[in-house]
């Protein structure tokens, strides 16, 4: 019942889920569960092991121009790192009615329509809704789901076929059946874009943007 890309899980030498973590990030975090579960299979084992190390030097990923970092539409995972443009922000299991600013900005994503905000994503209300994203990568992934037919479209035109993910059908159609992670745009190297993604279909379900 996984919807969220990337998820990491830690299990112990017995089995159990000991940690569970969404999205990009936490590396230090990741590597400090690991050792103690090291301890503890040593220890269960009676076998000595040397002195801890410090821990692996891992630099989390840093927000710059380079590459858009991974968005979440839930409130949830949203908290701390919030890059939805719209002035009316997440507004926690409400249905909102958005609109596109006149300009967007690099890395932050905008919506058109009503959504109802949900803890893992936002649901589409409205007959009708827009997502508009200006992001810098090679390649644009969304996990979503619920029958839906989106357009997709690349710098204001129908996304060319030279910009066309592999999952889309009929030039720049994206059928969605079920919760999967969909590859909308993939490109050979890492350019500025403004995304714009039509949705024709209440109760759509969007949860993230990934970049490659």
């Amino acid at each position: 019942e996984n919807r969220y890309w990337p998820r990491k899980y830690i299990a112990d030498h017995d089995g159990y889920i000991r940690y569970d973590h969404i999205g990009e990030g936490a590396y230090k975090e990741t590597e400090q569960v690991i050792q103690q579960l090291l301890k503890e299979r040593a220890a269960s084992l009676g076998m000595q092991i040397a002195s801890a190390q410090e821990l692996v030097e891992i630099e989390e990923f840093q927000h710059s121009n380079f590459r858009t970092p991974e968005l979440y539409f839930g409130y949830k995972f949203a908290q701390g790192r919030n890059q939805l443009g719209n002035d009316q922000g997440f507004q926690p299991e409400k249905i909102v009615e958005y609109s596109l600013p006149q300009k967007p900005n690099l890395h932050y994503f905008y919506l058109d329509g009503a959504w109802k905000n949900l803890e893992g994503g936002m649901e589409l209300i409205s007959d009708s809704g827009t997502i508009l994203l200006e992001y810098r990568a090679k390649e644009v992934n969304i996990v979503a789901g619920n029958n839906a037919e989106l357009e997709i479209f690349l710098d204001g035109k129908p996304i060319p076929s030279n910009y066309a993910g592999n999952d889309l059908t009929q030039g720049n159609k994206l059928l969605v059946e079920e919760h999967s992670l969909y590859n909308i745009v993939t490109s050979n190297e890492a350019n500025t874009h403004t995304l714009r993604i039509d949705v024709n279909s209440p109760g759509f379900e969007i949860y993230t943007f990934t970049f490659g």
